[in-house]
């Protein structure tokens, strides 16, 4: 979607150079990568949570203040030097759940 998009502007660009880009963002944390069957990325880069739907891969970001402290805490309890942080919850969400 985001080489399709870019493409138009840019028509000599290559799908390579918009996933490294995608990549690099993800790795300064600017963006998110979702984890599922295909690569996705977030545009929220703030701490939050992603509901994934295992059925139609919809994605909802959810915030709550208590991430960053819940990150400090466990961290800290495993003296653990936090680089990057990712929050899914995998299931079904609530369109799917009543189409079943």
């Amino acid at each position: 979607m985001v080489y399709e998009h870019v493409h138009k502007r840019f028509p000599s660009l290559s799908r390579a150079t918009v996933y490294v880009t995608l990549s690099l963002f993800a790795d300064l944390g600017l963006i998110q990568e979702v984890s599922g069957p295909i690569r996705r990325y977030d545009g929220q880069a703030a701490r939050h949570v992603n509901l994934v739907c295992e059925r139609c891969g919809s994605v909802v970001d959810v915030f709550d203040t208590r991430l960053e402290d819940i990150e400090r805490k466990v961290a800290s309890q495993a003296r653990f030097s936090v680089r990057k942080t990712r929050f899914e919850l995998h299931g079904i969400c609530p369109n799917c759940q009543r189409s079943a």
